[in-house]
């Protein structure tokens, strides 16, 4: 089997985060016949190691996707569907291009592929004690170019509370959305200290708060993700926004270059889990189409970064 038409099996699998047991049936079943491979169990899944010999380099990406069906199709430059472009497009590139390697002798390569990375990490937080390599590529859609950094990941829940009172007498209760509107727009105007990696950008995604039009909001929280090019953000919003009124969900540090190159990730991947070692971020397919509802990937690409990844494994091998 070939690249695409691996691809296209890859597709038609339904594969959302929690529901990654029918795709990792399918790749394990192809990798059995190469490699010397493991299971890894994660909860009521799997994660899977593939190696031949001890593997000085990785290839590895996730096996599932975000939410929310795309039909696949097909015509003649595109496969679409969702998980086209991320990541299913590195796991078929992947695979064909260790199956050669393996032909021309070349040894000590790795495949791991993982659960969860689009919702907890549960997947790679487990694997990531199973190897220890000297290279790390993450397959995830760069326009097969080299990214060698990335973005933090920083999320936050801002909460504040107040005092009910009736809402013709508003003086008489404590709004608590005034509360969070305030610690909101100092979030927003505070300036980070840039990097080598850029700007921190801020999302505030969700605001709740209150019962009834006619009452004074005694809580209000918004959820807020900070895209972070510097350690330490938290410490810089605790001097403007009170310890007491965040709480942290969770505080991925960037990830700096270890070779010299300026692509930098804006979004966040599994290379945070690889940090203390020499790792790349490189697959076909534009982050651009990676979540949408015109998910797709051009197959020349694929086919590309098939011969990208053979390229650098024979490097890896002299």
């Amino acid at each position: 089997m070939n690249c695409i038409q691996i691809l296209r099996r890859l597709v038609k699998i339904p594969s959302p985060s929690g529901e990654e047991q029918k795709i990792a049936r399918y790749i394990f079943q192809i990798l059995r016949k190469h490699f010397t491979v493991m299971k890894q169990k994660v909860g009521n899944r799997y994660n899977i190691l593939a190696c031949i010999g001890k593997p000085r380099i990785l290839l590895t990406t996730h096996m599932d996707t975000v939410t929310g069906n795309i039909p696949y199709k097909e015509d003649k430059e595109y496969i679409y569907g969702r998980g086209s472009c991320d990541a299913k497009a590195s796991i078929a590139s992947m695979i064909c291009a260790a199956i050669k390697a393996k032909q021309q002798g070349l040894k000590n390569i790795g495949l791991l592929f993982d659960v969860s990375e689009e919702t907890c990490f549960a997947g790679i937080k487990q694997a990531k004690k199973l190897v220890r390599p000297k290279l790390v590529i993450l397959g995830e859609p760069t326009n097969n170019k080299i990214i060698a950094g990335q973005k933090g990941l920083l999320g936050i829940k801002i909460k504040c509370k107040g005092k009910t009172a009736h809402g013709a007498q508003p003086e008489k209760g404590i709004n608590a959305i005034y509360k969070l509107t305030d610690l909101l727009s100092r979030l927003k105007t505070m300036k980070f200290p840039e990097s080598t990696i850029g700007k921190t950008t801020i999302n505030v995604g969700q605001i709740t708060g209150g019962n009834a039009i006619n009452v004074v909001p005694d809580y209000a929280e918004a959820t807020t993700e900070l895209r972070t090019t510097t350690n330490n953000t938290i410490k810089q919003i605790y001097k403007q926004i009170p310890k007491k009124n965040i709480e942290v969900l969770y505080n991925y540090e960037p990830v700096f270059p270890k070779i010299k190159n300026n692509n930098i990730a804006p979004y966040f991947t599994e290379m945070y889990f690889w940090r203390k070692t020499k790792a790349i971020i490189l697959g076909a397919g534009d982050i651009k189409y990676a979540h949408s509802q015109n998910e797709k990937i051009r197959k020349n690409d694929v086919k590309k970064a098939e011969k990208l990844y053979l390229r650098i494994i024979r490097r890896q091998n002299l």
